[in-house]
């Protein structure tokens, strides 16, 4: 679990830079910045908090029976999955405070960081060699 938490904590890490990288692309283009802003937080602390709980179920489906393992891991991801929708159905309803296209942005850099991880790590891993030789 070493490595699932440090992957964890970078794919963490990915969410943030990419809701700060949407967040300086956008906030001087929209007519209402602290929408944009909320938003881009919202998405981005949502998509933290599935990554968090995407851990924890992992860590109890380790210790379950194969079967119970699939079908725990199936109940997690659809309750993920409704959760991602409700915040996001949820700020069209308090779209005047939050922009539910950064709310989208901010949920899918959790896609975007999971991507990026492997090239992380193959780098991190290439300048350990380089400075190991």
């Amino acid at each position: 679990m070493k490595t699932a938490k440090t992957t964890l904590i970078e794919t963490i890490a990915g969410i943030w830079i990419i809701a700060g990288i949407v967040i300086l692309a956008g906030v001087f283009l929209t007519a209402s910045p602290l929408a944009y802003v909320l938003g881009e937080i919202v998405g981005s602390l949502t998509a933290s908090l599935m990554m968090i709980h995407l851990y924890g179920s992992l860590d109890i489906e380790l210790d379950l029976p194969e079967k119970r393992a699939v079908n725990h891991s199936r109940l997690m991801g659809i309750l993920r999955s409704v959760m991602e929708l409700a915040v996001l159905l949820g700020s069209f309803f308090v779209s005047r405070w939050v922009m539910p296209y950064t709310v989208l942005a901010g949920l899918f850099g959790r896609k975007l960081a999971a991507i990026a991880v492997p090239f992380y790590e193959e780098f991190r891993d290439g300048r350990k060699q380089k400075k190991g030789m």
